[in-house]
């Protein structure tokens, strides 16, 4: 199998290049994991446009251009061409996450309900650098690169989308925006319409007549000679409770009131009366036997003080 170098000789340009064009291909790097595929691809390239003596003084610059963590990790082996040093790179300062956990952290993540869209969209940015970084480090066939990234660069949209909020995510979904760029821009824009929809009905005020009642309850207006039944003034008594007596619900024929003045008042008539009474003080025969059936009358629910209200 050949390796890159022995495809690039293989290839060799017909031109060839100023040596200090293909240097300024090679930026300096310390280690870190998210330039770590750029990196690479900038050596490439200028692997690929140099020619065979060129190689040798493009490799060495290539070490002298690591720094930190990538130039301590590097100092304790040998090299003796590019193909080895970006080996050592990928297996030194590549993801650890397989691609698996990678994919998994895009498809779960949600815009949480304290962020907003740019740092949602800066989260999923960052998961599909990291895959596309990984399938470009882990194909070995440079034909299926395109596809891949091309599924995954829709897969990162289709999670966006899902992920934002509901009242955003509606809206910019009706859009059928076609890349992930153009979704993150629909979704900014809408975000900013609702906050200032928002602001402007929060600072309008409210009507007087909107204020709430507190729960306080206003008396009714009552009719003349209307009596409150005794379910209003007693709230003990039982709503099933009904007076024979004054017809009035709330409370029994024996805690009347209206029953117990009328037999007051024919206690007292009876008492006071005169020895000879005339025609005119005498009282009606219904009342002269008032003391004999009030206990059996209070059981039975009626009364003889006025029979014709209990009939």
């Amino acid at each position: 199998m050949k390796t890159r170098s022995q495809t690039a000789a293989a290839n060799k340009p017909a031109i060839e290049m100023d040596l200090g064009v293909l240097l300024k291909f090679i930026k300096p790097y310390d280690g870190n994991r998210e330039t770590l595929n750029s990196f690479l691809t900038n050596c490439n390239n200028a692997y690929d446009l140099a020619t065979a003596s060129q190689k040798d003084i493009l490799f060495k610059y290539i070490l002298c251009q690591l720094q930190g963590k990538a130039e301590t990790a590097c100092s304790i082996k040998e090299f003796s061409n590019w193909d080895q040093l970006r080996s050592f790179l990928k297996t030194q300062f590549s993801e650890r996450k397989h691609y698996a956990h990678l994919l998994m952290d895009l498809q779960e993540s949600k815009q949480a309900p304290n962020e907003n869209v740019s740092q949602f969209a800066l989260k999923v940015g960052t998961y599909l650098s990291q895959l596309l970084a990984e399938i470009q480090l882990s194909t070995s066939k440079q034909k299926e690169l395109p596809g891949r990234t091309a599924a995954m660069e829709d897969l990162a949209l289709h999670h966006f989308l899902m992920g934002l909020q509901p009242r955003i995510s509606n809206i910019v979904r009706c859009q059928a925006p076609r890349s992930l760029n153009e979704a993150i821009n629909l979704a900014i824009s809408e975000e900013r319409i609702q906050q200032s929809i928002y602001k402007r009905t929060s600072s309008q005020p409210e009507p007087k007549n909107s204020q709430p009642n507190n729960g306080k309850r206003f008396p009714q207006n009552k009719q003349v000679g209307q009596q409150t039944s005794g379910a209003q003034s007693n709230p003990n008594n039982s709503s099933g409770l009904f007076c024979r007596y004054c017809r009035n619900p709330g409370h029994d024929i024996k805690d009347c009131r209206k029953r117990q003045f009328s037999n007051n008042r024919s206690r007292e008539q009876t008492s006071q009366g005169p020895a000879g009474p005339g025609p005119s003080q005498q009282l009606p025969r219904r009342v002269n036997h008032i003391q004999e059936i009030l206990e059996e009358e209070e059981d039975q629910g009626r009364d003889e003080v006025d029979e014709t209200l209990n009939e």
